[in-house]
């Protein structure tokens, strides 16, 4: 539809991600149906209401404002989140998170305790818990705001029977939490964008807690990796996602800790180093 033709291109010139699937997501949004179904309709004529709604996300997406909040959702894992202005847009490479977490998980060949923290969305506890049938996932953040959404999220997936998602500042137990054994696995994507870091317009608009972490980013990650090992069971694998050019204090930071075996580093589908996975010893 040609609609769809000029909006990719004025997403393109506007500099907007994705501009094709960005065009895509607020028409599907606007007429209620799949992107798939764009093209079974590719005759039709929106309304003029359907029109006029299409323009006002046109208009907010060219400036930047993330497609996921306008259309209040993002794929992530092959499974569908509510995504708002307090939480992170989930991305692509944080799906390691998951696929990492669900392969230690499995190995264990009896039921496995996780816990997700600076959880966000749930995009991660939510994606492992159903790929991992037996695990129960503790899913905290330290924003109220976001503790919601991803329960929402837990319950629209189908595990929220599974997935305790609770307040709480970093590897602070939750008080209705404590009974819980040692965990399995630790899974993080937390703040690690350093102050004054040049960001995308289109970030801009994320919360800025759940990005910014001190003069070098690492002002969260370091009292995360330096816990860790109290929380996890022998043989647990902390799996945290940090930023680029971060690897190498990352893997200081993790191994200062004297508790874990030497952590691999993960590359991104960009071959950028993204992920750490280190296992707890003895």
């Amino acid at each position: 539809m040609r609609l769809l033709e000029w909006t990719k291109d004025y997403f393109a010139r506007a500099q907007v991600d994705s501009p094709r699937l960005s065009a895509e997501m607020l028409l599907a949004c606007v007429l209620d149906c799949e992107r798939i179904e764009l093209y079974a309709r590719f005759d039709g004529v929106p309304t003029d209401r359907q029109r006029h709604a299409y323009k006002q996300l046109v208009r907010r997406a060219a400036e930047h404002e993330p497609v996921a909040y306008l259309v209040g959702g993002k794929e992530f894992y092959s499974l569908r989140f509510t995504v708002t202005p307090a939480v992170l847009v989930p991305r692509p490479e944080t799906e390691l998170l998951v696929s990492h977490a669900t392969d230690h998980l499995k190995s264990l060949g009896r039921p496995g305790f996780m816990w997700d923290v600076c959880t966000g969305s749930g995009c991660v506890a939510v994606a492992t818990a159903r790929q991992v049938d037996d695990l129960t996932v503790l899913a905290t953040d330290v924003s109220d705001e976001a503790v919601a959404v991803a329960a929402g999220n837990a319950a629209d997936n189908g595990v929220n029977g599974r997935v305790l998602s609770r307040q709480a500042d970093l590897l602070t137990r939750p008080a209705d939490c404590g009974d819980l054994p040692a965990f399995d696995a630790i899974t993080a994507n937390p703040p690690y964008v350093a102050t004054g870091d040049e960001l995308p317009p289109a970030v801009l608009h994320e919360p800025a807690s759940a990005l910014l972490a001190g003069a070098d980013g690492l002002d969260v990650i370091r009292p995360l990796a330096a816990a860790a090992p109290d929380q996890l069971a022998d043989g647990g694998a902390l799996i945290l996602e940090f930023g680029c050019g971060q690897a190498d204090a990352v893997r200081d930071l993790i191994v200062a800790t004297g508790r874990f075996a030497e952590p691999a580093i993960i590359r991104d589908q960009q071959s950028i180093e993204r992920v750490a996975v280190a296992v707890r010893t003895g």
